[in-house]
């Protein structure tokens, strides 16, 4: 896997049970209607007064060469002009060329004389073309289109281009025919294949989705739609694993995956090690600011081959350097990071830095069995902690859910070495949940745990999310959040995603509109003061902006640096999708014959 790879599993540690999807998608897009033009930004370049330093001035001998050869260009041009006139007349359709020149001799010719002699040149095109003979039907259009400007003559020249393997002229050719005549469907067809051929796919997709629009041929049109759309969501999906942010970013999910590694401050407290504790203290300080710290640090302490830890004892080493491959593999570097945790293990094994590995070599190998013997030995290196053991469930739950009694064991067997380890519970409650999901026992469990746990957010997070599954339970849904939000003893780092769940929530409330985003402004706008690398958060920013007809670009803008910061491949190819989605609904809305069309469909499907 290349260092453009993804955190996925690092960062499921609780939601491998029930995935709720909190970019609005659903909510926002199905309500998105624009109705101003997007604004297109130029950008100039300048060079340097240091490039120009090193420019030299062309030689005689150089100025002489080009000049010759633009002179040859030019005398070529000239012998093919004649040829042309020598081997072609149009005087059986009693037209001339105009001195000199290829072009037909117009003057004197009323419009209906010109319509009537382009109508028979076109006629012998179109035999000349079934002849196969391209070249020359080419002419032939081209001659017919001097008389009269007919898309049918640009959409026959059209066809020869194809024929010849000229596609870009192919494109150009359908675009003056559908700038004449918009719902020239067979034209409209021609050049979204074209485009499909030359894998320019959201040009395809547009023309596609104008087709289908116009009810045209609409089977052989939503199969070369949906072609296009995954050739589309797949290029600029391996466009965007290219172009990978390494850095830290979704620090709340960060955040989140510590609190669920009870081995790493258990070393640390064992060691006693004054560079660890602190390396340690700023991981689970809980802020943004504090894991980058704690990022820097571990890269200091591990620079040059680990020279700062000269004095450390081996164990210290080991759990250093398997905390800087765990933030390492944050920043989509996992082949870095296996080379920290290694080195690592070289320095002896302990729970800590096996789950690390374990975590890492199942994200970057992808082989269950494999990944699970690696669980195992991590369970085993410190039988009395609970992570590893976790963890393993977790890998289960999302490589093979259909075990859900070995999982629902694995979280009670967590619970037995570690009754307080609270992410077992949560998981236990929601696998309750999906088994049964009609015996309402889960909210037992859920309230239980709520008394319990008052003040750790994910409990009342994932209650939330289950009771918004039935429309009748979104209020209460509401309700459990906003206790989150209100609750001073809950970070602010750990409220971040109860934030953006509560929005949706409030977005899908069939009671508010969208042009009543107030709180939802408000809201979003708190979330990002806290983390503003967090996707979900840009994401979402980015939708709700969409909803002012004068902020396209900057609501687009949010989105792309939302995909900038993902990086799991899942929830990365579902923003591409919406930000491809955005884009053709913009496209749709500002075109004079799709617009009226699309609205209509918006209108008659409720949204």
């Amino acid at each position: 896997m290349s260092e453009e790879s993804n955190v996925s599993f690092f960062t499921k540690h609780k939601t491998a049970i029930i995935t709720t999807v909190c970019c609005l998608s659903a909510v926002v897009s199905a309500a998105y209607v624009v109705y101003s033009k997007e604004n297109t930004i130029g950008s100039t370049s300048s060079t340097s007064s240091t490039s120009n330093t090193f420019a030299s001035t062309p030689s005689s001998s150089t100025t002489d060469k080009k000049k010759k050869k633009k002179e040859a260009q030019k005398l070529k041009k000239q012998h093919e002009k004649e040829e042309f006139i020598a081997t072609h007349s149009v005087d059986k359709f009693g037209l001339k060329f105009l001195p000199n020149s290829t072009a037909i001799d117009t003057s004197g010719l009323t419009a209906a004389q010109k319509t009537k002699k382009a109508a028979a040149i076109k006629t012998e095109a179109n035999e000349i073309f079934k002849k196969q003979n391209y070249e020359e039907a080419l002419v032939y259009y081209t001659w017919a289109l001097q008389l009269s400007n007919d898309p049918i003559f640009y959409s026959n020249r059209s066809v020869c281009h194809l024929k010849l393997n000229q596609p870009e002229k192919c494109i150009k050719d359908c675009t003056s025919a559908l700038e004449i005549d918009p719902t020239y469907t067979k034209c409209l067809l021609r050049r979204a294949q074209t485009y499909e051929t030359i894998g320019k796919y959201e040009e395809a997709i547009l023309d596609l989705t104008g087709l289908s629009l116009m009810k045209y041929n609409a089977v052989s049109v939503e199969q070369l739609l949906q072609k296009c759309q995954e050739l589309s969501l797949e290029n600029d999906f391996q466009n965007s694993m290219l172009n990978q942010k390494h850095e830290l970013v979704n620090f709340s999910d960060i955040s989140s995956f510590y609190q669920s590694i009870t081995s790493l401050p258990k070393n640390s407290k064992k060691i006693n090690d004054e560079k660890l504790n602190k390396l340690v203290d700023l991981i689970y300080a809980d802020s943004v600011e504090s894991i980058k710290k704690a990022d820097d640090y571990a890269n200091e302490l591990i620079a040059n081959d680990g020279a700062a830890l000269e004095t450390q004892s081996d164990e210290a080493k080991a759990v250093i350097y398997a905390a800087a491959a765990s933030l390492t593999f944050f920043k989509s570097l996992p082949t870095k990071s296996l080379e920290l945790v290694e080195k690592s293990l070289t320095f002896g094994k302990n729970a800590f830095n096996l789950l690390i590995y374990s975590l890492i070599m199942c994200e970057t190998t992808g082989m269950p069995k494999e990944s699970s013997e690696l669980f195992n030995k991590a369970i085993e290196a410190d039988l009395e902690d609970a992570s590893a053991l976790y963890h393993k469930a977790q890998f289960l739950a999302l490589v093979d859910d259909s075990q859900i009694k070995a999982i629902c064991n694995l979280f009670i067997q967590v619970l037995e070495i570690d009754e307080s380890f609270i992410f077992a519970e949560i998981q236990l409650c929601l696998l309750d949940y999906k088994q049964n999901p009609d015996k309402k026992d889960y909210q037992t469990r859920f309230t239980n745990l709520i008394r319990k746990y008052p003040d750790v957010a994910q409990v009342r997070m994932c209650y939330a999310e289950v009771l918004s599954t039935q429309e009748d339970q979104l209020a209460e849904a509401c309700a459990q959040l906003d206790k989150i939000l209100d609750n001073k003893n809950i970070s602010a780092l750990e409220k971040v995603n109860a934030m953006i769940l509560r929005i949706h929530f409030y977005l899908s409330d069939p009671e508010q509109t969208m042009a009543n985003l107030t709180f939802a402004n408000t809201l979003i706008k708190d979330a990002y003061e806290i983390d503003p690398t967090n996707y979900k958060v840009l994401n979402c920013i980015g939708q709700l902006t969409l909803q002012d007809p004068n902020k396209i670009e900057e609501g687009m803008g949010y989105l792309q640096k939302a995909l900038e910061n993902t990086q799991a491949p899942l929830e990365k190819k579902q923003l591409i999708q919406l930000i491809q989605s955005t884009k053709i609904q913009h496209q749709l809305l500002q075109h004079p014959v799709y617009a009226p069309l699309f609205i209509e469909m918006i209108q008659q499907a409720g949204m």
